[in-house]
């Protein structure tokens, strides 16, 4: 079974926010159990995930236990937050996309991370993923991440 995709939108005032929003749809979606969005806001916590990529992201994610399949909900929001940098908590980046992972075996956790970065350097695809709409951007995603 390969990785599914969530695209929602929505409003966040915080990273906290955005990240429950993630939660909430892989969760209704019946891909993690209730608790995941949570786990992803602790984590979150200590290891920043922000991304200063040309076009800023994060990608929150935790290794928890109850994923069903692996899934990455992709958040497209309405006004940027705030996230500390993955490579330098210290600092800041502000995004309008919060990739979300939910990655059920801890061994695929790192490829599905490298795939992701790839895609995350690439400032064309997120102009892409900005502009579809969200079914446009779950084949776009399928497409390109498979």
């Amino acid at each position: 079974m390969g990785t599914k995709y969530l695209v929602i939108q929505g409003t966040a005032d915080n990273n906290e926010e955005a990240i429950k929003l993630c939660g909430d749809a892989l969760y209704k979606a019946g891909i993690v159990n209730e608790d995941f969005g949570k786990l992803c806001v602790e984590r979150e916590k200590d290891y920043p995930t922000g991304l200063p990529t040309q076009i800023p992201t994060a990608i929150p994610h935790a290794k928890a236990t109850g994923i069903k399949q692996n899934a990455i909900c992709l958040l497209k929001l309405e006004h940027p937050v705030v996230f500390r940098r993955l490579d330098d908590d210290m600092e800041e980046v502000k995004t309008d996309m919060v990739f979300n992972l939910a990655i059920k075996d801890p061994n695929e956790h790192l490829s599905v991370l490298q795939k992701m970065m790839d895609f995350l350097n690439n400032p064309e695809v997120l102009l892409k993923c900005k502009e579809l709409s969200n079914e446009e951007t779950i084949a776009y995603l399928t497409e390109q991440l498979g």
